[in-house]
């Protein structure tokens, strides 16, 4: 637990210098967008708002907003506001459903991400005393890069291990002292269920005791289990390549709500069915503008990622907002017999569970003309069939009792489950 601030400046600006200093880049950025991107010009034409018309942080709500397909549609370059002879870096998101998001950056792009990294970072406790390992596979995707330059910034030695060859990641972690690591929560979990397997004990024979996670949801069960298992701090790291990647928020040795960095991204919560604003404190859709990107700079982005503002202060000393743990997606909601469903609300039941480990499967099926699911979860150590069985009628009725339908439950061993060292992805839909 440390808390360290990295630009105590920034970090801990006056609300109203901080709204101010918004309200100064929101007017230029749309002014950029406006003169650079074809896209935006006609969408502002459209609603008949001029950059001139950005007087107030509420004017915001004049502007279009940009979804998904719009960057598809525009793919590669047709949202870059530079030329490409101005960028020196390229990333792209996995593309799974349709063309990659595809973001150019700038030299001042390259040194805002590695500044809002090393903010992020220095939260989660890395100094420069720390051996920091990145257990994320370096390519086009861009957490690897945005850890990698944050680290640097902060003065920390870094180990590029890249992703996959676990046993030889944790090999490397005994040889080198490894004290931090980062990546996503579920492969974390993994590493320590194979360091078991391997005979060590990730908390005596290693010396890892921080480590900051994203790219995918996790529960505080799950970050509970994180914590026991290795005894580490555990902090939760939020972002999209949209934005640059991993750096948009953290959270605070509070570990209650994640910072979200003013002074580079302006947030707003809308109800994601009608689009308006909703009230504080109260939950939706997370809408995103940057406020300093000279390559891509996006306005009004609907990130579908479901959260909401806290009121007040925080206890840290710093003064940006906080938001709530990313709670689902508005578009990854699962209707099951008419009942919505997120996957977060199953992993809370089952990180309950002290016999459970940290990896799960959901699977989606059509039997008949219902549909039905199947959850499928590793224990965290071998044990009797007659146990499991238990215990899979255990998670059954207190799922139920959470989303009111009967899943099939299917207790495995530890490493029953395929892990991806990426994302690991736990919903199959399989329904016809």
């Amino acid at each position: 637990m440390s808390d360290l601030i990295f630009n105590k400046q920034i970090e801990t600006m006056p609300k109203p210098e901080l709204k101010e200093l918004q309200l100064k880049r929101l007017k230029a950025v749309v002014k950029h967008t406006y003169e650079n991107v074809s896209h935006y010009k006609q969408a502002l034409d459209a609603k008949k708002v001029a950059p001139e018309d950005i007087k107030t942080l509420d004017n915001i709500r004049k502007l279009p907003f940009t979804v998904k397909n719009d960057l598809r549609d525009n793919y590669p370059f047709g949202l870059m506001a530079v030329d490409l002879e101005s960028c020196i870096e390229l990333h792209a998101s996995s593309g799974t459903t349709g063309s990659p998001i595809t973001v150019c950056y700038t030299p001042h792009d390259l040194e805002v991400w590695s500044e809002v990294m090393a903010r992020c970072l220095s939260m989660s406790g890395l100094t420069t005393s720390d051996i920091f390992q990145n257990p994320i596979p370096y390519g086009l995707f861009t957490g690897a890069f945005g850890f990698h330059y944050g680290a640097q910034k902060v003065g920390a030695m870094v180990v590029p291990s890249g992703g996959g060859q676990t046993e030889r990641q944790l090999q490397l972690m005994k040889d080198y002292g490894t004290t931090f690591i980062s990546g996503v929560a579920s492969y974390a979990a993994y590493l320590g269920q194979k360091a078991t397997a391997m005979g060590m004990d990730p908390a005596k024979d290693l010396k890892v005791r921080n480590g900051l996670f994203g790219a995918e949801m996790f529960s505080s069960g799950l970050k509970r289990k994180l914590a026991e298992t290795w005894e580490m701090d555990v902090h939760d790291i939020y972002g999209l390549t949209e934005m640059c990647g991993p750096g948009v928020s953290t959270d605070c040795d509070q570990h209650d709500g994640l910072h979200l960095w003013e002074d580079h991204f302006l947030a707003e919560v809308i109800d994601p069915k009608t689009g308006e604003p909703v009230g504080v404190e109260e939950e939706g859709e997370l809408v995103l503008t940057t406020l300093t990107k000279e390559g891509m700079p996006i306005l009004r982005y609907r990130t579908r990622d479901l959260t909401f503002i806290y009121d007040g202060q925080c206890d840290c000393g710093r003064t940006h907002l906080k938001h709530e743990p990313i709670k689902g997606r508005s578009d990854d909601m699962l209707i099951i017999r008419g009942t919505n469903i997120y996957p977060s609300q199953i992993e809370h039941v089952l990180m309950q569970k002290p016999a459970v480990g940290t990896n799960y499967k959901i699977t989606l099926y059509t039997e008949g003309i219902m549909d039905q699911m199947l959850v499928e979860v590793e224990t965290k150590q071998a044990i009797p069939e007659a146990e499991k069985e238990m215990l899979a009628k255990e998670i059954q009725t207190a799922i139920k009792a959470v989303i009111t339908l009967t899943p099939h439950v299917k207790v495995l061993n530890p490493g029953d489950i395929q892990q991806d060292t990426i994302k690991a992805k736990r919903v199959f839909d399989e329904r016809r």
